[in-house]
């Protein structure tokens, strides 16, 4: 190589190496000031692209177990409250079993101050339970918790409408005549000879109905037949509290005779859909009497049960001879065992000549749904004319020209009173019913919790090994970042020391000039 002194080739190059060295010293220092292997994009276009996709999905997975808790504290903020549910109506189920008993009206009054007490608690706990400022166990409340980090990736939890109100079953209800509503009670009077009706209750036919005694009679009659077929249609029913009336005053009703066998047609009375056939209300010969159609009428329907899903029994005292007093006190109660709608339908489908002739002109019937569902009435009465006094709400009762439906709703737990026998065992049926709706309601609520902890530690496994992979792609290896700055200083410096020793030879040259 010649030796110049305008241009220092040496030094050119000792340059250009030095500064091959200051790059890799340089992001060696700038990693471990940053602890972040991949600083800008240059550093490693492709590992930045995906280390930023999965940071979304970390931020995702995060945010997705806050959801996640979130949902648990509404879940066990509702279970807490029904928890005390629980307790109250425990309670008030303890207290209807001891006043059914005997008991004096003093014990019962006394009672019946705590169940009020109870019931204003319930009312309580629903209106003041709140979860983030909102009353929700006074409604049906839904909400879907966010739980991945994509759309659709929800777990749903729900509560239904778990107030007094909501539970139990029902006396009132509001009727409609010729499309006018007016609100009623759930007295009707029934005037006319003849009252013929076809019994169905959730779509089951009952078969017919005893006719020989009074509507009184009738309705314990139809208790005895919805009863055989309650594992057909869930319903079981049970009297307690019809009156017999002449206008508005109690009467006796007396049972007529019939010199021929009285049989009541298959066709007459349906529960659920099933017909619960025909039978004898009184042998040939014989007076009508109540015990005799009573008798025939429960085994005819329990017959049924397997079908219609309806056992039959009746909740009375009165002895029944061939004449009774109005003033018995039974009611017509129809309690769905499933939880399903009841269902009776009737038809004037009996002539004079049947079991259904000898009806009284004029009684009363009080009727009470149970539980989830309702009782529905629907076909022809003839000769009839229908009064409605008293107010209420609930339901519908229309009247046509050849037809009427009465449907009842579930009685509030607000009107639970344990004051006799009979509102004791209705407390009963009402406190039960309430128990199985706050329990299953629990379940649901509990199994919703299970799958929100075990998605809970799903997503925080998933988080965990997704945040480890994010890290090998961005985070910096100290020990080998460490190894490459000292070997970048060490070049470095050797670098520094050669580019001195290149900058002197151009002295040496003046060497040349000076001999």
């Amino acid at each position: 190589m010649a030796l110049t002194i305008n241009t220092n080739l040496y030094a050119l190059n000792a340059q250009r190496n030095l500064r091959k060295t200051e790059s890799p010293l340089a992001t060696a220092m700038q990693r471990l000031s940053s602890t972040l292997r991949i600083n800008s994009a240059k550093d490693d276009a492709a590992g930045l692209a995906i280390a930023t996709r999965m940071q979304r999905q970390i931020n995702g997975l995060t945010v997705a177990m806050r959801n996640a808790n979130d949902g648990v504290s509404f879940a066990q903020t509702a279970e807490g409250a029904m928890d005390e549910m629980i307790t109250g109506l425990q309670r008030i189920y303890e207290l209807a079993e001891q006043s059914s008993s005997y008991n004096t009206s003093t014990d019962r009054s006394s009672m019946n101050t705590e169940v009020s007490q109870l019931v204003d608690e319930l009312n309580r706990i629903v209106s003041q339970t709140r979860y983030n400022g909102e009353a929700f166990l006074n409604q049906s409340k839904s909400i879907d918790v966010q739980v991945g980090t994509e759309i659709k990736e929800t777990i749903n939890v729900s509560t239904s409408n778990v107030s007094p109100t909501s539970m139990g079953i029902s006396t009132t209800y509001s009727e409609s005549i010729g499309g006018s509503s007016i609100g009623k009670s759930a007295g009707l009077t029934f005037l006319g000879t003849g009252l013929s009706a076809n019994a169905t209750i959730n779509g089951k036919d009952i078969g017919d109905a005893i006719a020989t005694t009074s509507v009184q009679n009738n309705s314990l009659s139809l208790v005895n037949r919805i009863n055989q077929y309650t594992g057909d249609h869930g319903v079981t029913a049970f009297s307690v509290g019809n009156s017999l009336v002449a206008g508005s005053a109690a009467m006796t009703a007396s049972l007529t005779s019939a010199a021929a066998a009285q049989y009541v047609d298959a066709g007459f009375l349906t529960i659920n859909g099933v017909q619960i056939g025909s039978f004898v209300a009184a042998a040939a010969g014989e007076a009508a009497s109540a015990d005799t159609a009573i008798t025939n009428m429960l085994s005819a329907i329990n017959a049924k049960t397997a079908s219609t899903g309806v056992t039959a029994y009746v909740m009375t005292t009165t002895n029944y001879d061939t004449s009774q007093t109005g003033a018995a006190n039974q009611v017509l109660v129809l309690t769905n065992t499933s939880g399903a709608g009841i269902s009776v339908s009737q038809y004037a489908g009996v002539t004079n000549g049947s079991a259904l002739s000898n009806v009284l002109a004029s009684s009363t019937m009080s009727v009470a749904a149970g539980q989830n569902g309702k009782i529905i009435f629907n076909g022809a009465y003839s000769d009839t004319s229908v009064t409605l006094d008293g107010t209420a709400t609930g339901a519908t009762f229309g009247v046509g020209s050849s037809s009427s439906t009465v449907t009842l709703t579930q009685q509030s737990a607000n009107s639970l009173s344990v004051t006799s026998a009979a509102n004791a065992n209705l407390a009963i049926l009402i406190a039960k019913q309430g128990l199985d709706i706050l329990n299953s309601e629990k379940a649901t609520l509990g199994a919703k919790l299970n799958r929100f902890e075990s998605t809970i530690r799903n997503l925080d496994n998933v988080r965990e090994n997704i945040t480890a992979a994010r890290s090998r792609i961005m985070d910096a290896d100290f020990a080998a970042e460490t190894a490459n700055m000292t070997k970048s200083m060490i070049m470095q410096q050797a670098g520094i020391s050669v580019l001195a020793q290149a900058n002197t030879l151009p002295q040496q040259i003046l060497a040349l000039l000076g001999k």
